[in-house]
C-alpha cells in the first residue's frame, strides 16, 4: 500500500523542468532521475502534455488523493525503494477540448501512457548516472525512452491478449538497426505485424527478427508496401499477406483502392493488416522513420532518436468539432501522402465558399471558375477549367496541394481553391506558410500545414491546436 495524503496538503513542488512538477507528502522528494527522464519524454510524446510525478511512502493507505480530471491520464506503482509513486499527465486544454468535445475520458490508447511509464522506470530503477555530470547519459534516455514505447505498445491488447514485450522490443531493435541500412544506395522499407490470427501449428518453425537476420533479401521481400511479414506472439515467422493478394489471409478484403495504393507510403497495408487481423504493426519507411499501427490506427512514429504520438484520433476529434463532413478524412489523407515527400502544403477546410472571400484571390478560386467571362478569363482560371476534380479523392487533393499555395474544401470534400495564394499578416517571426496557415484558419474550420520535413500541424482560430505528426524535435 502507499501512504498518500491528498495532494493540496503536499509539500510546495519542486520544478524539475519545462511541463514536469514533482511533488511529496512528506515534503521530501526523493532522488529519482530515471523517473524525471520518463516524465520528460512522456511530456515531450504528447503535444502540450505537462506531468506531475508525485511520491508516498509505501504504507497503509490513509487517504487518498483527489481524482484528476477526464483530461489526465494516471498510473501509480512502486518503484523506488519505500516510495510509491504516481505520475498524472495533464493534457493541454485546448487538446483536451478537441479529445473530448462531449465530455468523457481520452482514447484507451492514451490512458495507457501513465501505466507504460512506470513500467519503463520499475524495470530500469537501478541505473546509475553519470560520475561527471550526475545526470543519466544520452544512450540510458534512449534505452529509456524505446523502453516506454514497447511497454506501451505491449498493452494496447487488453487484458489477456497483451503483446509480449519481449518480442516487441527485439523488433524494435530490428527495425533500428535496418533504418541505417541501405541497398544499392536505397533506404530500406519493411513491415510486419505481430498477431495470432494465424491458428494452425507451423510446418517449420522460423524465428523473428533472429531467424531471418542472415537473410539480407528479407525486407526487401517483405517491404510493408507490397508485402507485409504475419508474425505469431511466439515470435514465429509465419506468413506474407500480399497487396494483390489480399483474400488470402482476408477473405472478406475489398478491392484496393486508388487512395489505398498511394496511401501504401505511409503504410496503409500494415494498418489494413492490423484492423483486420489484429495485434501491433510495424513500418519502416524510406525517411527511415518507425510507425507503429494499433487497429488500422498509426499510434506512435520514431523518427530519428525521437519518438511522437501520432494521433489520428484527434482528425476524428476535429471532425467532431467542426461538425462532420468527408473533408476531414481526405485532408488527413492527403496530409500524409505528402509528409512522405520533400515538399509542403497548407490544406484548408472552409464552412461555405464565402468564407474565402477576401482571403483567396478570385483566380485561385476554383469554384468561381464559371462565373469568369471566356474573353476576360486568365490562364490561371482556363487551367480550373482542365482539372478534373468532380468527385475529390486523397491522391487527387495531395497531388494539388503539393503546389505552392493553399489548396482549400468544404466540408463535404468539394475543391475550392488550390494553388491559392494567401493575404497574411506580417510573417517576420515565422516562416512564410506557418503565416499563411494561421491566417487561413482564423476564417477556416481547420487548416492543417505540412512541413517539408513532413511535421503535420493543426491551426484553428489563428492558433495551434495540435499534430499529426512531428518533425523529431522532442526529446
Amino acid at each position: 500500500m502507499c501512504l498518500r495524503s491528498p495532494w493540496v496538503c503536499c509539500a510546495p513542488c519542486e520544478t524539475a523542468g519545462v511541463g514536469i512538477r514533482r511533488t511529496s507528502s512528506t515534503g521530501e522528494v526523493p532522488d529519482d532521475p530515471v523517473g524525471l527522464a520518463v516524465a520528460e519524454f512522456v511530456a515531450g510524446v504528447l503535444w502540450k502534455a505537462s506531468v506531475e510525478l508525485h511520491y508516498d511512502p509505501v504504507g497503509p493507505l490513509t487517504s487518498a488523493p483527489p481524482s484528476p480530471p477526464d483530461i489526465a491520464l494516471r498510473a501509480t506503482r512502486v518503484v523506488l525503494d519505500g516510495w510509491c509513486t504516481t505520475m498524472v499527465v495533464h493534457l493541454d486544454e485546448q487538446v483536451a477540448g478537441l479529445l473530448t468535445p462531449g465530455g468523457g475520458a481520452p482514447p484507451k490508447p492514451l490512458a495507457t501512457i501513465p501505466e507504460a511509464a512506470l513500467l519503463a522506470c520499475a524495470t530500469s530503477a537501478g541505473v546509475g548516472t553519470d560520475d561527471r555530470s550526475g545526470t543519466l547519459s544520452p544512450s540510458v534516455r534512449r534505452a529509456l525512452r524505446d523502453t516506454v514505447i514497447v511497454e506501451l505498445l505491449s498493452q494496447q491488447g487488453g487484458a489477456g491478449s497483451a503483446e509480449p514485450a519481449w518480442l516487441l522490443a527485439e523488433v524494435l531493435e530490428y527495425l533500428i538497426e535496418l533504418s541505417g541500412t541501405r541497398v544499392e544506395s536505397h533506404s530500406l522499407t519493411h513491415g510486419v505485424v505481430i498477431t495470432d490470427a494465424i491458428e494452425d501449428v507451423p510446418r517449420l518453425s522460423v524465428s523473428y527478427p533472429g531467424g531471418l537476420r542472415g537473410a539480407k533479401r528479407s525486407p526487401l521481400l517483405f517491404d510493408g508496401q507490397r508485402s507485409v511479414l504475419v508474425v505469431d506472439r511466439q515470435g514465429r515467422a509465419r506468413t506474407e499477406l500480399q497487396r494483390h493478394r489480399l483474400d488470402r489471409l482476408l477473405p472478406e478484403a475489398v478491392r484496393w483502392g486508388v487512395d489505398d495504393t498511394a496511401f501504401v507510403d505511409s503504410g496503409s497495408l500494415v494498418a489494413l493488416a492490423t484492423r483486420r487481423l489484429g495485434g501491433i504493426g510495424f513500418f519502416l519507411r524510406e525517411d527511415r522513420s518507425i510507425w507503429t499501427f494499433v487497429d488500422g490506427t498509426p499510434l506512435v512514429v520514431r523518427r530519428g532518436e525521437h519518438w511522437t504520438a501520432f494521433p489520428l484520433w484527434l482528425a476524428a476529434a476535429i471532425g467532431s468539432a467542426i461538425g462532420g463532413g468527408r473533408a476531414v478524412d481526405l485532408v488527413v489523407q492527403a496530409a500524409l501522402m505528402i509528409s512522405v515527400q520533400p515538399s509542403g502544403a497548407i490544406l484548408g477546410i472552409v464552412d461555405e465558399p464565402g468564407d474565402l472571400d477576401g482571403t483567396v484571390e478570385a483566380k485561385d478560386r476554383f469554384d468561381l471558375r464559371d462565373q469568369v467571362d471566356p474573353e476576360a478569363m486568365r490562364a490561371e482560371t482556363k487551367l480550373h477549367h482542365l482539372i478534373d476534380a468532380g468527385d475529390m479523392d486523397a491522391q487527387t487533393l495531395a497531388r494539388l496541394a503539393a503546389l505552392d499555395g493553399a489548396t482549400i474544401v468544404d466540408r463535404d470534400g468539394r475543391l475550392l481553391a488550390y494553388g491559392a495564394i494567401v493575404t497574411s499578416a506580417d510573417s517576420q517571426h515565422e516562416g512564410a506558410r506557418t503565416a499563411a496557415a494561421r491566417t487561413l484558419s482564423i476564417t477556416s474550420l481547420a487548416v492543417l500545414k505540412v512541413s517539408e520535413d513532413g511535421e503535420i500541424t493543426v491551426f484553428r482560430d489563428g492558433v495551434v491546436v495540435g499534430t499529426l505528426l512531428r518533425s523529431g524535435s522532442a526529446a
